[in-house]
C-alpha cells in the first residue's frame, strides 16, 4: 500500500486493542485499505503475538504477518491518565476493536457505553469467544474447543488444523461487520455496537454441514459427507507424491475414465469408500501407476480438475512467479527480508499494493507522536513515559 496515497479510507482512525489473530486479522483489512490503525498495547509485553516463535532478529513471524501499516500506542489503561489518553483518542476515532474477556472494558472504564458518551457515532466492535452474554462467555476456551463444540471435529476425524479456523472466521466476520457499520453510519449518522462471537462465526462457516444434518433426518457423521468420493479425493502417486482429484463434473470424469482405460468407474463417480471399495482400489491403482512428475507431464495438455499437492515452499514460489502482488518479499528494518501476504480484495477504484507497506511498529513506536497530536506537550509525554503511563520505543526517543 502506498501509505502516502489519499483515498476514502485514509481519513479513518481505528483503535485496535486486540491481541493475537482474530482482531489483528480484521484490522489488517482496514490498514491495508488506507485507514490509520493504531494498536493500543499495554506497557509490558504488548500484543502477545509479538513474542511467538519463530522469530527473526527478535521479531515474531506472527506479528510481522499481522501488523504492517499499523501504529503502536503503548499505554497503561489501568492508570487514570492512561484512560484519559484513550478517551481523547477515541473522540477522534471512527472504530474501536477490542478482544478482552467480557466485562474487562467496563472495569477499565472504556466500554461501549462510556465511549459512546464522548463519541456518539463510534463504531465499537467487541470480539470474544462466545459473545458478551453467552453462558460460556467467561470460560477460558480456545479455537480447538469451539471447533469441538460446533460439531465440526466429529466430521473431520477429530484432527487439528494447520490454521485456527474459528479465529479466522471471526476475524473475517469482524472486518465485514465494521465495513457494514461504516456504510450504515454514512447513511444514518449513527454509530454501532458490534458483538462478534468466535463460536458463532464458525457456526456460520458450518452452515452447509448443519443444513445437511437436517436433511439427513437429524444425524450427520463423516461417512454421510459427499467427500471423499472416487472422483474427489487425494491419491498417492508411484513415488509417494500426492494428486488432488476434483472431477465432480461428469464431462471431466468421463474423459478421465476414457483416457485411463477405466470405463467401469464412470457410474461410480460420486460413490464413497463404504459404497464402492473396489472402485476406490481401482482408482488408487491408476494414480499409483505414475510418478508425480509423470502425472504432471500427462496433465500438461489436458483440461481436467487434477492438481499436484504442493509443499508450502513450492506453492509460495509458484505464486511469486505470477507476480500479481498477492505475496511479495519486503525488507523491513527489524527483520530484514520477509515474506508478506496481501489481502485479496481486488477493486478497480481501490488499488491495494504491498510495494510501499510500512513495517510492523515497535512497541510504543508512535506513543509520543499520538500524544502530541492529542494536545499533550513533549514534557508531559516525557513525564508519563517516566511514570509508566505510556511506553516509548527506542526509535521514538
Amino acid at each position: 500500500m502506498d501509505c502516502t496515497m489519499k483515498n476514502e479510507f485514509s481519513g479513518l482512525t481505528v483503535l485496535d486493542l486486540s491481541r493475537y489473530l482474530p482482531g489483528g486479522y480484521a484490522t489488517q483489512v482496514l490498514a491495508d485499505m488506507g485507514a490509520e490503525v493504531i494498536k493500543v498495547e499495554d506497557t509490558g509485553r504488548g500484543d502477545f503475538c509479538r513474542h511467538d516463535e519463530p522469530r527473526m532478529n527478535g521479531e515474531s513471524y506472527y506479528f510481522t504477518a499481522l501488523a504492517r501499516n499499523k501504529k503502536s500506542l503503548s499505554v497503561n489503561l489501568k492508570s487514570e491518565e492512561g484512560k484519559e489518553i484513550f478517551r481523547k483518542l477515541a473522540r477522534k476515532s471512527d472504530i474501536i476493536l477490542e478482544s478482552f474477556r467480557p466485562g474487562v472494558t467496563a472495569r477499565l472504564g472504556i466500554d461501549y457505553e462510556q465511549i459512546k458518551a464522548v463519541k456518539p457515532d463510534i463504531i465499537y466492535c467487541s470480539l470474544s469467544g462466545y459473545g458478551q452474554f453467552h453462558p460460556n462467555s467467561q470460560k477460558a476456551l480456545h479455537d480447538i474447543n469451539m471447533q469441538a463444540q460446533s460439531g465440526y471435529l466429529s466430521l473431520n476425524g477429530g484432527r487439528t488444523s494447520p490454521l485456527h479456523l474459528c479465529d479466522l472466521a471471526s476475524g473475517m466476520v469482524a472486518a465485514q461487520a465494521m465495513l457494514a457499520a461504516l456504510y450504515q453510519r454514512s447513511v444514518s449518522g449513527k454509530g454501532n455496537y458490534i458483538d462478534i462471537s468466535m463460536f458463532d462465526s464458525f457456526v456460520w462457516w458450518n452452515s452447509m454441514l448443519d443444513s445437511r444434518y437436517y436433511f439427513y433426518g437429524g444425524s450427520l457423521e463423516a461417512r454421510d459427507l459427499e467427500y471423499p468420493a472416487v472422483c474427489y479425493n487425494i491419491y498417492d502417486t508411484k513415488d509417494g507424491g500426492k494428486i488432488a482429484v476434483g472431477m465432480v463434473e461428469e464431462k471431466f470424469w468421463k474423459e478421465f475414465c476414457r483416457l485411463t482405460g477405466a470405463p467401469e468407474l464412470v457410474p461410480v463417480q460420486m460413490c464413497r469408500r463404504h459404497e464402492a471399495p473396489e472402485a476406490f482400489s481401482r482408482m488408487e491403482g491408476i494414480m499409483a501407476s505414475r510418478s508425480l512428475a509423470e502425472w504432471k507431464e500427462w496433465l500438461s495438455d489436458k483440461d481436467l480438475c487434477m492438481a499436484p499437492v504442493l509443499s508450502k515452499g513450492e506453492a509460495i514460489e509458484d505464486i511469486l512467479k505470477q507476480d500479481n502482488g498477492l505475496i511479495e518479499y519486503h525488507a523491513f528494518p527489524g527483520t530484514g527480508k520477509v515474506l508478506q501476504t496481501n489481502i485479496p480484495h481486488k477493486m478497480s477504484n481501490l488499488p491495494l499494493s504491498l510495494k510501499d507497506a510500512l513495517p510492523p511498529p515497535a512497541l510504543g513506536e508512535h506513543s509520543r507522536e499520538l500524544l502530541l497530536r492529542l494536545g499533550y506537550t513533549g514534557e508531559q509525554a516525557k513525564r508519563m513515559a517516566e511514570e509508566g503511563v505510556i511506553k516509548v520505543s527506542i526509535k521514538e526517543e
